[in-house]
């Protein structure tokens, strides 16, 4: 990881909006985070947090209407993503940035074969397709497909769910991209299918050299594949921290809730400490910090129902969106 330079990706102040009937969606709010060339950023929180629709923002795929970028920059190699045409941002997709998507039942088209999809995706920035057909064989491969001559004409039906994400993995990785967007890329997967995947996505980052955006709910597996995360909430992200850091002194009390109710070899009371409550509406959230009505350190500090926190430096590279993350660096043993 290179830090010596600017960074590759940095994401200022996004804004995306859904506009639906009982009103507007703030699904991402004010989001900032920066990622250098070879570090991977894990991007975790609870479903509905805003992860999956940061990273929708950041390559221009929000559906128009009813989603809606208002507001932020995405500055990637020097370049504002959202002042980019249409056309401009298709020749940044799979070439420069390339999302692996979290379904792999329904992320590929089941009338066409694998090797088609992945030498279409190689054809999008390329016109040789002998050459295409040929790279396409020798990523499934790259990506522990076996027999991949032969599963290159087959069908997406006839692939295991673990064989069809490393298809979407090598259609990923194809034209060498500079940042590499996971969703959640072990959903629907069993446990042993999912560490082999995992494993396919670390040789595909190195044969890319690439940077990594992993958005993911399994914090065990920030542990072992993350350099740094952001821990996202309510459409905001609420602290960031390198990894061993963050898990050894989290700084904003929804962290030390995920931290808190992952089960642990040493808890012999056997039960899960589950953080109370439930998300808030993004439509009308509630003043000042979003998470206080969940809050387990500061619920009735009058300033966490009235002023919004900031993101700030807490640590050096660590900071936290809360008024007491001091206080609780005191309280949390590090």
């Amino acid at each position: 990881m290179d830090r010596s330079g600017p960074p590759l990706l940095s994401v200022e102040d996004l804004i995306t909006e859904f506009h639906t009937a009982d009103g507007v969606v703030h699904a991402v709010d004010g989001v900032s985070y920066e990622l250098w060339p070879g570090e991977t950023l894990a991007v975790v929180g609870e479903s509905g947090s805003g992860k999956s629709v940061t990273a929708m923002s950041i390559l221009g795929l929000v559906q128009q209407p009813p989603g809606r970028i208002v507001g932020g920059r995405v500055m990637f190699e020097g370049r504002d993503l959202l002042r980019l045409s249409r056309r401009e941002m298709r020749a940044v997709r799979g070439r420069s940035i390339a999302m692996i998507f979290q379904d792999p039942m329904t992320s590929l088209n089941p009338v066409l074969t694998v090797g088609f999809q992945i030498t279409e995706a190689i054809l999008a920035h390329d016109t040789d397709r002998g050459k295409a057909e040929e790279r396409a064989i020798a990523l499934l491969s790259t990506v522990g497909v076996p027999n991949a001559k032969e599963r290159f004409s087959q069908y997406p039906h006839q692939y295991s769910g673990g064989m069809r994400q490393r298809a979407l993995i090598a259609m990923a990785i194809a034209n060498g991209p500079r940042l590499l967007i996971a969703d959640e890329p072990t959903t629907a997967l069993d446990v042993t299918i999912q560490a082999q995947v995992f494993e396919t996505l670390k040789l595909a980052q190195q044969e890319t050299q690439a940077a990594m955006i992993l958005i993911t709910h399994d914090l065990g597996l920030v542990a072992e594949m993350a350099d740094r995360v952001a821990v996202m909430y309510a459409g905001r992200v609420v602290e960031t921290a390198g990894v061993r850091e963050l898990f050894h002194a989290p700084r904003h009390p929804y962290t030390v809730g995920l931290m808190r109710s992952l089960p642990r070899l040493d808890n012999r009371s056997g039960h899960l400490m589950p953080i109370p409550g439930s998300p808030p509406s993004l439509i009308q959230p509630p003043p000042g910090c979003p998470f206080h009505p969940r809050c387990a350190s500061y619920a009735g500090r009058s300033r966490c129902h009235t002023e919004r926190p900031a993101l700030r430096q807490v640590e050096p590279n660590h900071a936290s969106a809360c008024h007491f993350a001091e206080d609780l660096a005191r309280k949390v043993p590090t």
